[in-house]
């Protein structure tokens, strides 16, 4: 064993010396070929030492009999690459035998589809399902200057990337699906309400609620850089006439300035959503607004929308959408007619500017958790007030929150741990640090590369997909939480033997009709249902039926199998993609 040991580290050496040599100004072809002839030798001399070890060759077990003594069992292989097999196929079974019995059903592996760049540095950010007929999930890229959308269709017989389009001059932030009105209204079996009767509706409510604009929320008309102007209601309005509230409210909102955006006339309209249609929220502040059908490559948003601060964070909820800023603030956008108007958006302050932005939203249950920093403010989206304030972490920031069931798991920047808070009593019930299941996944890594990712191992992304969570890391490792009996049993950290080389940028999930493994029928997306970076706007999303099959699909840096991490140091293929975004698929039942 140490004379292979010491013909690995030789191997490792020479290519080092060959890549320094090839650096050279000088003639050094004659150098290059000594070294390779070299290489070859030692390469030959390992496989020689590998094929007569008899060590590896051989895999001891341990079973444990019916009266509970142990046994001893030796396999011998013909070859150490059997062996190897034979081992992760063991594993594979032991795995899927321990969820059986769990009632745990372990995701299965579909594929991993390259994204080639079409620049240096770019990046995934974000991604979320299209709705409606056209079935594709739209993954976002930035490098910082511009922002690109890549199209994965899931209508084939294989998921493809079917276009990767540049779409604006800024990071993409965050993108969610939005419902057309239409599609709303069948759902639910019900006419279109017309604009003014909802106006009426809404002005109603707000005119029977207490005040909205307070030290903790202010309902501000408008987004303008230079001036905001303030709708106060006091508890008198009550008593004053319907018509006398709405023509107030009307006439203070028409009074106010309009909301930043271009000086082109059709961007004062309302955006039209008879089918469904993507928002994509940029770094520079902008919204840009897509039909679910648009091809990317040749047609244009159907509207920009501008704010004064970066777009964090966009949720579709109860037929309005609301839009998280840098700033502090969240805009709520209101359906008009057939269309959005989002030429004058209710704006709500409940964060600070610089120090305090809302980073992140999530529906729960019809309130709108708000993360702000170190604390999460639950904000009653009736009465547009909030209504708790938990203090999440002394220090730490959140980054990442995900629904499953009655509790919310939230993770803090720069940390390897997750906190379980229960949704109603607000209060933190376990918490749970993901470095051992990590390390335990890089076992197999080169020490300096385990070192480094260890040290400064983080959350990157939460996803709730039926009874497990999901969590992308920094460290390329994907891992699932079995969900069940929270507070009564420790959650159980379970590492994913497929992952990224580095970060896990985000994840998604998608409900499918069939299982994607079956090649005789294409697998057809029934609906959008969570993401990471695009909350879920939907709780009931989590109780799937057992039939249904759900893919999840991550995104980051390069693709990795930690099964045979440095089982093979001589690999041409080992790190030749580590530069390339790769989108990971695992499907779920």
């Amino acid at each position: 064993m140490k004379e292979i040991e010491h013909l690995i580290e030789d191997s490792n050496k020479l290519q080092q010396i060959l890549e320094i040599a090839s650096s050279l100004r000088c003639q050094h072809q004659t150098l290059e070929e000594s070294i390779r002839d070299l290489q070859l030798t030692v390469q030959r001399q390992l496989a020689e030492r590998q094929a007569n070890d008899s060590q590896l060759n051989v895999l001891e077990l341990s079973v444990n009999g019916p009266s509970g003594t142990q046994q001893n069992m030796s396999i011998v292989f013909s070859k150490p690459e059997k062996r190897t097999q034979f081992e992760e196929t063991f594993t594979e079974t032991k795995q899927k035998l321990i969820a059986s019995i769990e009632r745990f059903q372990v995701p299965e592996f579909i594929a991993s589809v390259p994204i080639r760049k079409t620049r240096a540095g770019l990046q995934f950010t974000c991604a979320a399902a299209t709705l409606g007929t056209q079935k594709d999930v739209w993954v976002c890229n930035s490098d910082g200057y511009v922002g690109q959308v890549c199209v994965l269709s899931l209508n084939q017989p294989e998921p493809t990337v079917t276009s990767c389009n540049g779409v604006c001059n800024a990071r993409i932030l965050c993108v969610t699906s939005v419902p057309g009105n239409l599609t709303e209204c069948n759902n639910n079996n019900s006419s279109i309400i017309s604009s003014d009767e909802q106006n009426r509706s809404s002005l109603l409510s707000i005119s029977n609620s207490s005040t909205i604009s307070n030290k903790t929320v202010s309902a501000k008309s408008t987004t303008s850089a230079q001036s905001d102007t303030n709708i106060q209601l006091d508890s008198s309005s009550s008593s004053d006439s319907e018509a006398e509230v709405a023509t107030a409210i009307i006439h203070e909102r028409s009074a106010s300035p309009s909301i930043i955006s271009n000086s082109s006339q059709q961007q004062q309209q309302e955006v039209g959503d008879g089918e469904s249609q993507m928002w994509l929220g940029t770094e520079d502040g902008f919204i840009h607004v897509y039909n679910c059908s648009d091809n990317i490559r040749i047609k244009k948003n159907k509207i920009k929308i501008q704010h004064v601060s970066a777009v964090y964070s966009i949720l579709y909820l109860d037929k309005r959408v609301f839009v998280s800023l840098a700033n502090g603030d969240i805009c709520v956008y209101s359906r008009k007619d057939y269309g959005w108007n989002t030429s004058n958006p209710l704006v709500l302050s409940i964060g600070s500017s610089a120090t305090c932005p809302v980073t992140k939203l999530l529906n729960v249950y019809g309130k709108l958790w708000c993360a702000i920093a170190n604390c999460i403010k639950i904000l009653n989206t009736s009465t547009l007030q909030v209504e708790n304030n938990v203090e999440i972490s002394s220090e730490a920031k959140i980054s990442n929150m995900t629904l499953l069931n009655q509790h919310v798991w939230i993770s803090l920047q720069n940390s390897a741990i997750i906190l379980c808070c229960n949704v109603n009593n607000l209060k933190t019930i376990c918490e749970v640090n993901l470095a051992p299941a990590v390390n335990k996944m890089l076992s197999n890594c080169d020490n300096i590369i385990q070192q480094h990712k260890a040290a400064c191992l983080r959350v990157t992304s939460l996803l709730a997909c039926k009874d497990i969570i999901w969590v992308g890391t920094s460290a390329g490792v994907l891992l699932t939480i079995l969900a069940q009996n929270i507070g009564k049993n420790t959650p159980v950290v379970t590492g994913i033997p497929q992952g990224h080389t580095g970060h896990v940028r985000f994840l998604t999930s998608i409900e499918l009709d069939m299982n994607l493994n079956d090649s005789n029928t294409n697998a057809s997306i029934k609906r959008s249902s969570k993401s990471s970076e695009t909350p879920n706007n939907n709780n009931n999303n989590n109780n799937n039926s057992n039939s249904s099959h759900m893919l999840i699909i991550s995104g980051g840096d390069g693709f990795e199998d930690f099964r045979t991490t440095g089982t093979s140091t001589m690999n041409e293929i080992a790190g030749r993609e580590d530069s390339t975004n790769h989108l990971l698929l695992w499907q779920q039942t």
